[in-house]
């Protein structure tokens, strides 16, 4: 799981972005901003667990980004968190926060897991219409997902196991992931007797 939660810290992130717009005009901006980072990650608060190279580059990176630049910030009253690529099937769909009855008429959403593109098996819930989830059993194994967050931060992921399940087996919900980053969809069959499991992996470069 992730060592450090950054949306515990939006007031310092927040507070750091607004010092960079005003260094921008500075001939030095840029050693003024590594600075600026550098002590940000210093100050924050200490939980007694190191803090991950990988929670320090994504802290950077959002100090430096803007967010919700490519995508809108809600549908209907559901908040977005981040975009659904699947190009095999030709899906792109937004990804709501929160999954109920009226956000899965929307769009796909998510049901449990971390920060999207953290590490841990982030888990995304559609019905089975063809333009949303309808598609997930022509996928094989080797096929390629992609998550984008809100700052427009992109990982590929690649499909390794598809299944379907009784709709009483929760397994593929599981956060044991053995320090990867997975994503799992889930959608249902026809008559809802069974659940259609996809599961892929963070592809490295």
């Amino acid at each position: 799981m992730s060592l450090i939660n950054l949306e515990d810290n939006d007031a310092v992130i927040a507070s750091k972005t607004e010092t960079i717009e005003v260094l921008e005009d500075q001939s030095n901006v840029q050693n003024e901003v590594n600075n600026t980072t550098d002590n940000t990650i210093e100050k924050l608060p200490q939980t007694g667990t190191s803090i991950g190279e990988e929670e320090i580059q994504d802290l950077r990176e959002t100090i430096h980004l803007k967010e919700y630049v490519n995508m809108p910030e809600k549908i209907g009253n559901d908040k977005v968190i981040g975009k659904l690529e699947i190009p095999k099937i030709k899906i792109e769909k937004y990804i709501l926060e929160k999954t109920n009855e009226k956000s899965l008429k929307k769009s796909v959403t998510k049901i449990c897991g971390p920060n999207i593109n953290q590490t841990g098996n982030f888990c995304i819930a559609g019905h089975n219409y063809q333009n949303t989830f309808g598609k997930l059993t022509k996928l094989e194994s080797g096929d390629i997902i992609k998550l984008t967050d809100t700052y427009n931060r992109t990982v590929s992921y690649r499909v390794y196991d598809i299944q379907k399940v009784i709709p009483t087996n929760t397994n593929c919900l599981l956060q044991e992931t053995n320090g990867e980053r997975e994503v799992t969809l889930v959608t249902c069959t026809l008559g809802a007797t069974k659940r259609v499991i996809v599961k892929a992996v963070e592809i490295y470069d």
